[in-house]
């Protein structure tokens, strides 16, 4: 075991490659020679001394070493980028008074954001908040583009014009119809079954079909493929098929459409959700304020 220390720009190098899916993005973003982020990527595996990435064809992919990485240092990277602000007497305290244009993929559109942003209006009854969702792929050109202040999403980015942050974490969940025979069920033969699935581009759907391909398990092809994911527990709940959605949709959802739920311990259906900004090195007051604000309502609530 190395006993080096690994550093912060290490990490946050690590974490550009891990939401851009390529080298040559995670360089672009930060500003850096795809030789310097190659020489960060393979210090901080040896530090470390587990593997990070394995190369699938022309991709590169995290490991599990990685994900869980990615998970315990989302937080404290964070926490460090947000002490100037909370140490500003400007801080998260001040009253925001203003409009802020949100885009949030629509699973979290839907389950998280709306009573963490109900809360804030209530602390800040003169802010404005405008929301828009889509899937993933529609919530980063929304950012890139100008038309959203802020985005959050369930997927990979896929841009390189996009500055995206490690956010939350979340949880996927197979579901099937209530009188299913789900003994049946097995993480090698899921194309055996009828599915339901999101649209491409949902961070749902490249999650899921991810994580199979990881085990090196065949994607299964949907048979109905819906843009909603409450909309998908509902089908599935009338004997669609089964289908993969978030955790949170499933449990609200199923409230009132009875659906069964499927553990397959070969599956690690567990993903990042991650904060989408732009580019642009200048960040307004407001936006800062909002951002800080959402997250110590979100984190007092749970």
């Amino acid at each position: 075991m190395a006993h080096s220390h690994f550093t912060l720009r290490q990490l946050e190098i690590f974490a550009a490659v891990v939401r851009t899916g390529q080298v040559k993005r995670a360089a672009d973003a930060l500003y850096l020679s795809q030789a310097a982020v190659s020489q960060a990527l393979t210090e901080l595996s040896l530090m470390l001394d587990v593997p990070l990435f394995e190369r699938k064809g022309r991709a590169i992919v995290p490991t599990a070493s990685a994900r869980q990485l990615l998970q315990l240092s989302g937080p404290p990277l964070e926490a460090l980028h947000e002490i100037p602000e909370r140490l500003s007497p400007r801080g998260v305290n001040q009253a925001l008074s203003g409009q802020m244009s949100v885009a949030a993929s629509s699973t979290i559109a839907r389950y998280v954001l709306p009573r963490p942003l109900a809360m804030l209006r209530l602390i800040h009854p003169t802010l404005s908040i405008h929301v828009t969702s889509g899937n993933s792929a529609d919530v980063e050109t929304q950012v890139a583009e100008l038309c959203a202040d802020v985005g959050f999403i369930e997927g990979p980015s896929r841009r390189n014009d996009v500055v995206v942050s490690l956010w939350r974490t979340d949880v996927l969940q197979i579901i099937a119809p209530p009188n299913y025979q789900i003994g049946d069920i097995h993480a090698g033969r899921l194309a055996d079954h009828p599915w339901v699935s999101r649209e491409p581009g949902s961070g749902t759907r490249a999650v899921f079909e991810q994580s199979l391909a990881l085990n090196g398990y065949p994607a299964p092809r949907a048979e109905l493929v819906m843009n909603d994911s409450g909309a998908i527990v509902r089908a599935v709940a009338a004997g669609a098929g089964l289908a993969c959605v978030s955790a949170l949709a499933a449990s609200q959802a199923s409230t009132n459409a009875k659906v069964q739920y499927v553990q397959l311990e070969e599956l690690q259906l567990t993903r990042p959700l991650w904060r989408v900004q732009r580019t642009t090195p200048v960040v307004s007051p407001l936006l800062t304020g909002f951002i800080n604000a959402l997250e110590q309502v979100i984190e007092e609530s749970e």
